[in-house]
């Protein structure tokens, strides 16, 4: 059970309204294994044969463990990796800012705030549109769309993107593809410019920052990070896309986000729903949940949950 703190306090959610992503203990047995043994053998490839393209072999296996998702991304033929998905949003804002300086940037509101906040910085124009919006009437622009969702972790049906294609492009973020069941997100459409990925959500390496970048376009301010990236994370992520089959940790933990939901929604007297990303709740109408809202709706980040049950399990 999810113990309360004070059964008489009217409000006692651990929830968050940050996502923060959990740091599954599988992940941390990998890395265990892995720096038990430093490998400090690779680092000293760094002169012979070298590490430029030490990224390549891994971006590969990304893109055949994800095939079942996002078949069309083998045909993205720009492919770089990023510090997360952070940089790589960052540098197609500054691609696109220097060759279209007056693009208008849609997001839909509640939407991750990051797009905002690193165009808005950069002197693009930012515009949060309603998710039912007839996008046919806005003037063309590029939308920046998180699927599945950051607004509420549910994934947005494939006919919503490729309605919104029709009149402009597409920077699809797939950060919380991976947390979900098995989904068909398809990215054949032309005006999809770019796919962004992150291993931070679904496996818990936020600070070890392994992003990637799918373009259509060469993207040449991300060129560089052949010389600047992080060897140690990509060990990382291949040993974890070795190991850990794809839909094991959804299927291993989507019952426990269904568990802790119920638990709350007893306790506090709420309506919580789950995401379909297993990290998440949402909720369309409730008072109580004021520092959740997003726009007019409510997110909840379950994360001290999963780590609350964990030491429970751990006693």
């Amino acid at each position: 059970m999810i113990n309360s703190t004070n059964k008489n306090q009217k409000f006692s959610l651990k929830a968050t309204r940050t996502v923060y992503c959990y740091y599954f203990p599988e992940i941390r047995e990998i890395i265990d294994k892995i720096t038990k043994k430093f490998p400090h053998e690779i680092f000293l490839q760094s002169i012979e044969p070298g590490l430029d393209n030490f990224h390549t072999p891994v971006i590969n296996k990304f893109i055949e463990y994800h095939k079942s998702q996002t078949p069309d991304l083998k045909d993205f033929e720009n492919r770089y990796y990023t510090s997360g998905a952070s940089e790589g949003i960052f540098h197609i804002l500054v691609k696109i800012k220097t060759e279209n300086p007056r693009a208008i940037i849609y997001v839909l509101k509640g939407e991750y705030e990051g797009y905002r906040e690193y165009g808005s910085r950069i002197g693009l124009k930012i515009v949060a549109v309603e998710k039912n919006q007839d996008f046919s009437k806005l003037e063309p622009g590029i939308f920046f769309i998180s699927n599945p969702s950051a607004r509420d972790g549910n994934i947005i049906p494939n006919y919503v993107i490729n309605e919104i294609c029709k009149i402009h492009k597409v920077v699809f973020d797939g950060t919380y593809i991976g947390l979900t069941k098995n989904n068909l997100f398809d990215l054949k459409n032309k005006n999809i410019l770019a796919v962004i990925f992150s291993m931070s959500k679904p496996f818990g390496l936020y600070y070890y920052r392994i992003g990637f970048v799918f373009s259509r376009e060469k993207i040449k301010t991300l060129e560089a990070n052949i010389w600047f990236k992080n060897i140690l994370s990509l060990i990382i992520a291949d040993n974890i896309l070795d190991t850990i089959k794809p839909q094991y940790l959804y299927n291993k933990y989507k019952p426990l986000q269904k568990e802790i939901i119920a638990e709350i929604n007893k306790r506090e007297n709420l309506n919580l729903k789950p995401s379909d990303a297993i990290l998440l709740a949402y909720s369309d109408k409730a008072e109580s949940l004021e520092k959740f809202k997003r726009e007019d709706f409510y997110r909840l980040c379950l994360t001290p949950y999963f780590l609350l049950r964990e030491k429970q399990n751990a006693r």
